[in-house]
């Protein structure tokens, strides 16, 4: 089987598009694909689903490269069984995981997508607007479909939430596990509102202060340089805690 990767051009064609139906639906029940269009286009979302396909069947750090091959295909379809080595560290990766905290775990997910960008450019069209089957701003749908693959009840794929006002005022009433918290941790959100006009504008997860009380690090989606709330990437960001909405006070903790 020729080996499948990012190319420029991307390659295209029928062996991609199978590629991409086996990292979707697989031997192992796991969706790696997580909402990325199965198109047979191999682009930065098909590798990173490579990527992620390769950490969960117990490959090493540096194995754990954007491509697609025979060995990574026979895994998939279970026509070979995972190497004893192999299999040990995929079973202690999904223990960490069942352990871990929900907001760490829906960080990992946003730092997955680091580097998705919008295709065309400023077409609100990417792997998330169209899982979420809305074309629109998806900065809250982001936030939501990172919760969502960290294994969130609190959320609903279609449904909660793709609007920031709605999310931060589920919040505001602490009701269905989500509420506001005064010592946000990675992967809790934070809701901004540019004018302070009562009105959230945008949100991401939190990372870390960088000056306690003042000034911290995120991980946004539809977002860049220059524009804030519709950049059309997926990127770190420095933020300040006059950017919170609610004053400073829009820090969402999910807690299921």
């Amino acid at each position: 089987m020729k080996t499948l990767q990012v190319t420029s051009p991307y390659m295209q064609g029928k062996d991609v598009k199978t590629a991409q139906g086996r990292l979707h639906k697989n031997h192992f029940k796991q969706d790696f694909m997580q909402g990325a269009a199965i198109d047979g286009v191999f682009g930065p979302a098909t590798g990173r689903a490579c990527i992620r396909a390769k950490y969960w069947l117990g490959y090493l750090a540096p194995d754990q490269r954007p491509t697609y091959g025979e060995t990574l295909d026979n895994f998939l379809t279970g026509k070979t069984k995972l190497p004893e080595r192999h299999a040990r560290l995929r079973a202690s990766r999904i223990k960490a995981k069942k352990a871990e905290p929900l907001r760490e775990k829906a960080f990992k997910q946003a730092e997955a997508d680091l580097g998705m960008k919008e295709s065309p450019p400023n077409s609100n069209r990417c792997p998330i607007t169209a899982r979420w089957g809305m074309i629109g701003p998806w900065c809250q749908m982001a936030v939501s479909c990172w919760y969502l693959d960290a294994g969130s009840k609190a959320f609903r794929l279609h449904v909660d939430w793709a609007y920031v006002p709605y999310f931060l005022g589920q919040a505001v009433s602490g009701h269905g596990g989500i509420a506001l918290t005064s010592d946000p941790k990675r992967g809790d959100a934070v809701c901004f509102d540019w004018e302070q006009n009562g009105l959230p504008d945008h949100v991401g997860l939190f990372d870390a202060w960088v000056t306690k009380g003042q000034t911290f690090k995120t991980i946004e989606g539809n977002t860049a340089t220059g524009n804030d709330s519709n950049g059309g990437q997926v990127m770190r960001r420095d933020r300040s805690i006059g950017q919170v909405a609610s004053r400073g006070r829009g820090f969402v903790h999910v807690g299921k």
